[in-house]
């Protein structure tokens, strides 16, 4: 899930933020609230907080007694900024029930080749229609911009403004490819790790619902951003190779895995969410138009669109 925070603290707690995959956002909009109190300017902000946003607070050794005595919980007291102090006291202090809607979906797989772009493609055709959708090309190498049937402009362009990217600045460059459909990013570079994480927190704020065509999962951007992103898809085909690639992935908790061009139920012990048939006579024929993809492919496609619209309400 992508926990959503108020940063207020300099950059040792900005860092920590974006270590642990969290996105900053307005306090209206946050799960949770880091206040350094150590910082006199952060605790003059923090102090217009609505009692209702839970917070964890950074203190100084000074400053323990007397958060005791004012009925600080334990839980949400950290007394550094290490992401490993953090993180579990923000797992504390969210409210155990709460649940936030799948928006951002991301697509990626032990090798190459698998069909991540296809799939991509495929899925914002179907969700396009329902909720505005975006899709994020980390790729660099074109492929989703010509399943889709649209060109969109370099990352180079972007990456003077990797510290400073905004919505407004993604929304220029994005290229609409449908109705409520638009892409960012393409060849002839993939983006830097720190650019592709601005530009993925920008998208969030632009669009309901974000795609992101990842490379494979040996890559540091995909394994950078696969904490942010609400879900992870992981194809791989199953042959031999691909197995044992995926025994040895670093595979994300909770992620789905799709078998590609397959009827597999498994692959290498895990349990396989969607089987993506084999289907060269329709890839075969959209080539020549790209399109979304009909038969048998085409329904297995409907229905994983259909569990990531309703999962995302």
């Amino acid at each position: 899930m992508t926990v959503r925070v108020a940063l207020y603290g300099g950059a040792e707690l900005a860092t920590a933020a974006e270590i642990l995959g969290l996105i900053a956002v307005e306090p209206t909009r946050a799960d949770v609230a880091l206040v350094d109190l150590r910082d006199a300017a952060s605790l003059s902000q923090a102090a217009t907080l609505t009692p209702e946003l839970p917070r964890v607070v950074i203190l100084a050794d000074e400053q323990v007694a007397l958060a005791g005595a004012l009925g600080v919980p334990s839980r949400s007291v950290a007394r550094s900024c290490e992401p490993a102090v953090l993180g579990p006291l923000i797992a504390a202090t969210l409210p155990p029930a709460r649940r936030s809607s799948t928006r951002s979906i991301m697509v990626t797989s032990v090798r190459g080749g698998a069909g991540r772009s296809l799939l991509v493609a495929n899925l914002a055709r179907r969700l396009a229609p329902l909720r505005a959708t975006l899709c994020l090309d980390l790729t660099g190498d074109g492929t989703l911009g010509w399943w889709l049937g649209a060109t969109s402009g370099g990352w180079s362009e972007l990456e003077d403004l990797t510290d400073e990217l905004t919505a407004e600045h993604l929304g220029v460059v994005a290229t609409e490819a449908a109705p409520g459909l638009r892409l960012v990013g393409g060849p002839p570079f993939a983006p830097s790790v720190p650019l592709a994480q601005s530009a993925f927190r920008a998208a969030l704020e632009l669009s309901e619902i974000v795609l992101v065509d990842a490379p494979t999962l040996a890559d540091e951007r995909t394994r950078r951003l696969a904490a942010s992103v609400d879900r992870v898809l992981v194809m791989s085909y199953e042959d031999p190779i691909s197995v044992a690639a995926l025994a040895s992935a670093d595979v994300p908790e909770r992620a789905w895995l799709i078998a590609s061009q397959s009827i597999a139920t498994s692959l290498g012990g895990r349990d396989v969410f969607r089987a993506l048939p084999r289907a060269e006579g329709a890839i075969a024929a959209a080539t020549s138009r790209p399109d979304a993809l009909g038969g048998a492919l085409g329904k297995a496609y409907d229905g994983l669109a259909e569990i990531i619209a309703i999962d995302s309400t």
